[in-house]
């Protein structure tokens, strides 16, 4: 379809738009960029051939944070008469005495801009070298940043072809999307010009300056694949070439299409906001997401990558089973009703940020694995690659990807995946047994009780006895009844073996609610060993959230974590952690007098798989022990275990007084520190100051986030703290602090203005905020406002006069989540059985 004429008027119509006019489209940019890394600034030229599609005299483009040479702007020779940049619609309007001439015309100006210390545009990041503090020049242009750097049309719709020229000092890299098509010196500056990209959009673009090693491997279709460090630490880049080369062959047979660059240059940065960021043949990383050094760097870090192709390198990892933290994830925060669709409009630009969340990432790729299931893998896979080719270097839809699969397969799967994308939620499928038939009904699930008018078509799969006896179907109304299910499994009459399990493997997104016979079949099935690992997880995570929501008591969740008592799988103990973890700290609100028995009863659950382990790595141990290991110890710290927490200290002061003794591996550091903070106090202060001592000489990414924390928290904090720092919060997840971890105010108080020190990079700053223990959240209130339960009205009014469209939605989520903590805690305090419960419990471990 044309796009419509320009509707002719001044600059401001232009403003609060959602998207830029189509009336005009770049093809091809020219630009030439020179950064200044000692002034941390930069020059830019840019010259973009544009088509000029429908009668215009404007040409609206994307502009922030620059300032644009206004005297320079030229179209076809053509000065604007009015040049107008509206700052907070990051729009530079260009209005001409008259309309442009149709077709292809080019749009040249200059323009400079500071290389900010944000994390995103182009912007600067610090390193050391030979003991000296440099910087380099670094770009981030996902989601809406690339106007931060050039003016561009920075939509992804608008993709084109790019060639660029940097000009650097000459003893410094310049890497780019492009190899490098000539290069040229003059004294202190070298000129480098770049090959011409297909075309991309704007937020693909990549430029990294600065000083690099490297190390260096081929593919088989003779790709170069690089990786690059800093100086002195390219050792630490193997282990991703290697995986890097790897991937690259496995892709190309997956998709059935061979890498379309020439080469893929992977560079590790000190200052960055997310993990990663696939920027087309320069994908830059966080340090700690890439190097990994077989001496300094944990089991952890090693495996924190993808999914697919790392179960085709390494499948002893299981990382299908852990996937499902991320499907945990997902349910989590889409339990909400402040959630939101897959498939969500977006009104100005400062809302992308916030949509890149648990729905964006976690729900889309849970979804996609519900679907491959459902198609089968071979028929996904196949479908797939024909999708790829068909809208290879174009703009495709949702709508586009479910008519191929659809196509390849003959399944409905527009219809089936429409109710996934296009709205907010999923089902809660309620399981009854009515004689030998099997009654299932569909609810919208929600964390505050309630229930939705949402009704999805729920992909089910339903397991009786055994993985073996398996249906599979379509659940498209609210009710349903599979006749005869219990006639296929006849031991029901034998009795003890009988079990019946919705949702095989975890494949589908949607929560399961059983009957009370139903229910303690299961436990048996559990206590048997006759579910898969990912049963086990989905019963556990699915109780849980239902005793969150009041529709189950916390006494049979707990009744629940019985049956896994003799668990040892690494996957289902870091489940079965986080479920105890969340209760622990809800009972210090809803059952202080019996607060300590529950974490008594969690220390006894976990301790038996942590003696087995032990503090030291075993000759020969698997990778998923290496991580278990850790996870548990940890676990016991922060329930209060003592002799763990003694035995931590006991091997941090070894460690401390030698870095290089085998007590404290990488793995279990985190454990120890934790131990150490345990007992610090503003009156004996000595472990929090050799704490400070380690990060401050550790060179080593990872070893400083061990010392700053390891789990995630809230994205209210993440956004607001970004806010405060002046950067974007992006996609960068928060972890639970070391140094904040106590319970003495003052050192709470010194941790938490770390973050506002150059000790800290603003990168890492949340971990620090991530550690406030549940007793000490008064003080961090008073510092962040941060939340408890009741404090929701105070919440709210520190937050009216800070709202902005970067953090309203997350405000609002973290609202509700007090106020579902709150309903939770009264649910609680209404159980009269729960003490009885913890100490029959108690009685039995």
């Amino acid at each position: 379809m044309a796009p419509a004429p320009a509707t002719e008027g001044p600059a401001d119509q232009f403003r609060g738009q959602a998207r830029l006019p189509r009336f005009a489209a770049p093809r091809r940019y020219e630009l030439r960029l020179r950064p200044d890394l000692d002034a941390c600034v930069f020059t830019g030229a840019a010259s973009v051939v544009l088509d000029v599609s429908a009668p215009t005299r404007f040409l609206v483009l994307n502009a922030a944070d620059l300032a644009v040479d206004r005297a320079s702007i030229r179209f076809q020779g053509l000065a604007p008469a009015e040049v107008s940049l509206f700052a907070d619609d990051e729009i530079l309007v260009l209005e001409f005495d008259g309309e442009l001439p149709l077709g292809e015309g080019v749009l040249a100006m200059n323009f400079n801009g500071t290389l900010n210390d944000q994390m995103r545009g182009f912007y600067r990041s610090k390193y050391e070298y030979k003991g000296e503090t440099k910087n380099m020049a670094v770009t981030q242009f996902e989601a809406v940043d690339a106007r931060r750097c050039f003016p561009c049309w920075d939509e992804p719709a608008f993709k084109a072809k790019f060639r660029l020229t940097l000009e650097v000092p000459s003893e410094l890299v310049a890497l780019s999307n492009m190899p490098v098509a000539c290069e040229t010196i003059a004294g202190p500056i070298k000129t480098v010009h770049y090959e011409e990209s297909p075309l991309m959009s704007t937020y693909l673009v990549a430029i990294v300056v600065g000083l690099f090693d490297y190390v260096e491997g081929v593919t088989s279709e003779g790709n170069k694949v690089r990786v690059y460090t800093q100086v002195g630490k390219s050792s630490q880049g193997k282990f991703a070439l290697d995986v890097g080369v790897k991937s690259l062959n496995f892709y190309k047979d997956y998709f059935d299409t061979p890498y379309p660059l020439p080469k893929l240059d992977m560079v590790a940065i000190p200052d960055f906001a997310a993990g990663a960021m696939e920027n087309y043949g320069l994908v830059t990383y966080r340090e700690v997401s890439l190097l990994f050094d077989e001496q300094s760097s944990s089991a952890y870090f090693k495996q924190n990558m993808s999914h697919l192709s790392v179960d085709s390198f390494f499948p002893q990892w299981n990382i299908w089973t852990q996937f499902l933290d991320s499907t945990t994830s997902a349910l989590k925060l889409d339990s909400l009703a402040e959630s939101h669709p897959i498939e969500v409009e977006i009104h100005h630009a400062s809302e992308v940020d916030e949509i890149f969340d648990a729905i964006s990432y976690d729900k889309g790729a849970s979804v996609i694995r519900m679907l491959q299931s459902y198609l089968g893998a071979e028929r996904f896979q196949k479908a797939l690659a024909s999708y790829i080719k068909k809208y290879a270097y174009s703009n495709a839809k949702t709508e586009d990807l479910w008519a191929v699969l659809e196509e390849v397969s003959g399944e409905p799967v527009k219809d089936l995946m429409t109710t996934w994308t296009k709205q907010q939620g999923y089902p809660v499928i309620s399981v009854k047994l009515k004689g030998h038939d099997v009654e299932l009904e569909q609810d919208q699930f929600l964390l505050d009780g309630s229930s939705g008018a949402g009704i999805w078509i729920v992909p089910i799969t339903l397991g009786c006895c055994s993985h073996d006896k398996q249906k599979k179907f379509l659940l498209k109304h609210k009710h349903d009844n599979i006749k005869a299910i219990v006639s296929q499994c006849d031991s029901r009459q034998k009795g003890g073996n009988f079990w019946i399990k919705l949702n095989i493997d975890e494949t589908g997104f949607y929560r399961v609610k059983y009957d009370d016979e139903l229910t303690a079949a299961l436990r048996n099935a559990l206590q048997a060993k006759k579910l898969s690992l990912m049963d086990e997880i989905g019963i556990v995570d699915d109780a849980h959230a239902l005793s969150i929501a009041c529709k189950q008591t916390l006494s049979s969740l707990l009744h629940l974590l019985y049956a896994y008592c003799d668990e040892a799988d690494y996957s289902v103990l870091s489940h079965i952690n986080s479920v105890t973890s969340s209760v622990a700290k809800i009972s210090i609100d809803a059952t202080p007098d019996l607060a300590g028995d529950i974490k008594e009863l969690f220390i006894k659950l976990l301790l038996l798989p942590a003696k087995k382990l032990g503090w030291d790595p075993k000759d020969g141990e698997s990778h998923l022990d290496a991580m278990l290991r850790p996870m548990l110890l940890v676990a016991l710290v922060q329930l209060g275990h003592d002799k763990t927490i003694n035995e931590g200290v006991r091997r941090f002061q070894i460690f401390f007084d030698d870095r290089n003794t085998s007590l404290l591996p990488p793995d279990t550091r985190k454990a120890a520190y934790l131990s150490v903070m345990h007992n610090v106090s503003s009156t004996n202060r000595s472990g929090y100051d050799a704490l400070l001592k380690v990060y401050r000489e550790s060179a080593e990414g990872e070893e400083k986030l061990h010392v700053l924390g390891s789990y995630l928290l809230s994205h209210l904090v993440l956004t607001m703290l970004a806010d405060i720092l002046g950067y974007s919060e992006g996609s960068v997840s928060l972890s639970v602090g070391t140094l904040s971890s106590c319970q003495d105010k003052d050192i709470v108080l010194e941790s938490l203005n770390l973050i506002f020190t150059d000790e800290v990079r603003n990168q890492d700053a949340y971990r620090v905020l991530g550690g406030v223990i549940i007793e000490a959240r008064e003080t961090a209130w008073s510092w962040l406002k941060f939340t408890s339960k009741e404090k929701e009205a105070e919440i709210s009014q520190f937050f009216a006069t800070r709202t902005k469209p970067g953090y309203e939605r997350t405000l609002k989520q973290s609202l509700e989540k007090v106020l579902i903590n709150a309903r939770w805690i009264e649910g609680i305090r209404s159980e009269a059985e729960l003490s009885r419960t913890v100490h029959e419990l108690l009685n039995k471990l």
